[in-house]
C-alpha cells in the first residue's frame, strides 16, 4: 500500500441507494371482456408496469375460455384497447401475443417476469376455476379476481 492512503473495504466505498423491486401486474385477456376501466384501474394501483397477455389457444373452446386462432383479430383489438386505458393511467403497458395452452402460457409468464399480481375478470367455467388454483399452487403472484357488470366495459 503506497504511504499516504487509507484501505477502504468494499462496505466503506460509496453506497449507491438500493434500488426498488419494480412491481408487475398482468392482465391474460381470457373473458375478451377485459376492456374494463374497474379492472385496469386495480391492475394500475401500486404497479409499476402493466402486462397484457393474449394467448391464441388452438384448442380454445370458442367463445368459452381464451381465443381461438380465428379470434385473432379481436384480440388483439381489444388489446390495443386495454394498453390505451392502461397508458391513460400513467403506467409502463407491455403486450404480448403468445401460441399455445392459455393457463400454461400465463403461468409460464409469471415465473420468468416476475409478474406480482394477476387480474383476472371472474368467468363462471371449469377453466377458470382451474386457472386460478393452478396460478395459487405454481406462483407466488397475488390473483385479484374482479367481479364487474356488463356497462363498465369501455
Amino acid at each position: 500500500m503506497k504511504k499516504g492512503k487509507k484501505a477502504t473495504s468494499s462496505s466503506q466505498k460509496s453506497k449507491k441507494p438500493e434500488q426498488r423491486k419494480r412491481t408487475r401486474s398482468l392482465i391474460p385477456l381470457i373473458s375478451k371482456k377485459e376492456n374494463n376501466k374497474e379492472l385496469v384501474e386495480r391492475a394500475c394501483l401500486g404497479s409499476d408496469e402493466v402486462v397484457v397477455l393474449l394467448v391464441v389457444d388452438t384448442d380454445a373452446m370458442p367463445g368459452q375460455f381464451g381465443f381461438a386462432a380465428s379470434d385473432i383479430g379481436h384480440g388483439n383489438g381489444l388489446m390495443q384497447e386495454v394498453k390505451v386505458l392502461v397508458e391513460q393511467q400513467g403506467k409502463e403497458c407491455s403486450d404480448l401475443i403468445e401460441w399455445g395452452d392459455t393457463e400454461t402460457k400465463i403461468i409460464h409468464l409469471v415465473q420468468l417476469r416476475g409478474i406480482d399480481k394477476v387480474l383476472l375478470l371472474k368467468q363462471d367455467n371449469q377453466f377458470f376455476k382451474k386457472l386460478v388454483k393452478s396460478l395459487g399452487e405454481q406462483t407466488k403472484a397475488e390473483v385479484e379476481i374482479v367481479k364487474a357488470a356488463e356497462e363498465e366495459q369501455v
